[in-house]
This record gives structure tokens, C-alpha cells and sequence, in this order.
């Protein structure tokens, strides 16, 4: 049976947490990120939810449980009122050989695309809640510091270097040999661009028509929790799929994977008509 991993990017709300970066906030970037990993995770044979937007972390944690997660992965990144701090942090619920060999698994390969060689935390931490209350083992990651010049500009809006080496770390976690992926993969995989624009923009589809499963590439496009949320829960990048053929106030809804279209509780969220 394959192995699930649930990743949960950070999930504090549009223009919270600002980042140094113009536009962008800490979920903006960890989402991205969020969705490399799923990607190879996933061209790996690994299963993979990410929690969505609209999910606080009750349902996100209710959620892995549920569906029997294997490994619960926060993904954020840190803040420091001194803008010189700056390091990998990753947490666990005990200082323990089960906890150790998971952090020694991922950990090395975080560390090697670090600017300056930082070498990565390990933290006992049992007051949060992502932490303490998921039936699976959690490493909740804090990867850099959106308050730091050197990570903002050379790591974080890197989505598909870091969500590219975090999924390495699982892969080896779970003695799983990474393949390295040249070709497209089937999922939104946040490969950069979105995280370092303050805009939404897509290719459009070769066909004039509205079809459930087409398929579009988002870059930073806006995503609503309804047809009629005015804010944005977030922007996404990557490709997506047409959850079904019906556009309401303008907007439609969407999928990250084909196999999800038309099923109940799979829908990603909704975009305008105008990316597509």
C-alpha cells in the first residue's frame, strides 16, 4: 500500500505574516512550495492530500486522520524582528530514534540548497497544535525566515528548489531512490513563478468550449473559497482541472487532480472565468 503524506502549508490568511518580498505573505510562498513536493512525491508512486485554503487546522489535522497519513507535514517559514536571523528549523513531538531518523532523512537535503550552509534545527516542540495532535508522525517545517533579505531573495521564492528538496528528504525518509523529474508533472507544482508575482495570469486551453477536466496552467491566479468571496484565500500556480462546465457569478470551479473532476469534497477552490 502506498504511504500518505499530508502537507500543510501555512494557513494565517491573506496579507498576513508579510514577507520582505512586495505583495507577498507566508502563505502565498509556502503553498508553492507545498506543491513542488506534492508533485514528486506523487511521480514517486507516494499518495498526497494538501490541505486547502478554506481548512483550518482542526479539519486539516481531522483530515489526516481520516484518510490514515502516514507523515503530517507543515510547511512555513519563520519571522524575526532582527532581519539577521535566519535558519532551518524543523520540529517534532519528542527527541526521540524514531523522530531523530526522520529529521536525519530530511534534513541533509534541505540543508544542501541553504544559502550559507546553515545547518537545520532539530526542536522539541508539544504546545503546537499541528505538532500534538495528528494520529501520524508531524515534521513541521520552518524554512527560513520571510524576514531575511538572503532567504527571501534566495530560497523561499524558489518553490520548485525547496518543494523539490523537501520531497527528497521524505522520498529517503521512506527508502525510496529519487528520480530526478524533467517532464510536466499531471499536478500543480507551484514551479515559481506565482510566488514571485503579485498577479494572476494562465495559458488558456487549446478549445473555445467550457469542459470539465480541460486542463490549465495557473501562475499566481487568485483563488476564492466561493463564487462570491471577494478576497482571495490565496494564489496558485501549477496546473489545474476544470472541477466541472459551470461558470457562476464569472467564476468556475477547479481541481488539482484529473481524477478528482465532478467528485464530491474535491474541488480546490474557484477561480475567475478569465484565467481559463
Amino acid at each position: 500500500m502506498s504511504k500518505l503524506i499530508y502537507l500543510s502549508p501555512s494557513n494565517h490568511g491573506v496579507g498576513q505574516n508579510k514577507c520582505l518580498l512586495e505583495g507577498c505573505y507566508e502563505d502565498k510562498h509556502t503553498r508553492p512550495i507545498a506543491e513542488v513536493c506534492a508533485s514528486v512525491l506523487k511521480a514517486h508512486g507516494l499518495d498526497v492530500i494538501i490541505g486547502q485554503p478554506s481548512q483550518n487546522m482542526a479539519a486539516r489535522c481531522e483530515e489526516a486522520d481520516k484518510k490514515g497519513a502516514d507523515l503530517y507535514v507543515p510547511v512555513h517559514t519563520n519571522a524575526s524582528s532582527s532581519e539577521s536571523a535566519r535558519y532551518l528549523l524543523l520540529m517534532f513531538y519528542e527527541d526521540s530514534t524514531p523522530y531523530r531518523e526522520l529529521f536525519n532523512a530530511v534534513a541533509p537535503s534541505l540543508q544542501d540548497i541553504y544559502p550559507g550552509g546553515t545547518k537545520a534545527l532539530f526542536l522539541k516542540r508539544t504546545d503546537l497544535y499541528e505538532i500534538n495532535t495528528p494520529s501520524a508522525k508531524t515534521i513541521y517545517c520552518e524554512l527560513g525566515f520571510h524576514t531575511n533579505g538572503t532567504d527571501v531573495k534566495n530560497f523561499i521564492h524558489d518553490p520548485k528548489k525547496v518543494g523539490t528538496a523537501l520531497a527528497r528528504g521524505i522520498l529517503k525518509y521512506f527508502s525510496i531512490p529519487f528520480e530526478n523529474q524533467n517532464t510536466q508533472p499531471d499536478n500543480n507544482d507551484g514551479t515559481g513563478s506565482g510566488a514571485n508575482s503579485g498577479s494572476g495570469s494562465a495559458q488558456k486551453p487549446q478549445t473555445g468550449n467550457i469542459v470539465a477536466g480541460t486542463t490549465i496552467r495557473l501562475s499566481a491566479a487568485p483563488l476564492y473559497a466561493s463564487s462570491t468571496a471577494k478576497v482571495p484565500s490565496t494564489h496558485v500556480t501549477g496546473t489545474y482541472y476544470l472541477w466541472d462546465n459551470k461558470v457562476v457569478k464569472g467564476r468556475i470551479r477547479i481541481t488539482n487532480v484529473k481524477s478528482r473532476v465532478g467528485k464530491d469534497g474535491q474541488v480546490t477552490g474557484w477561480i475567475d472565468k478569465k484565467y481559463i
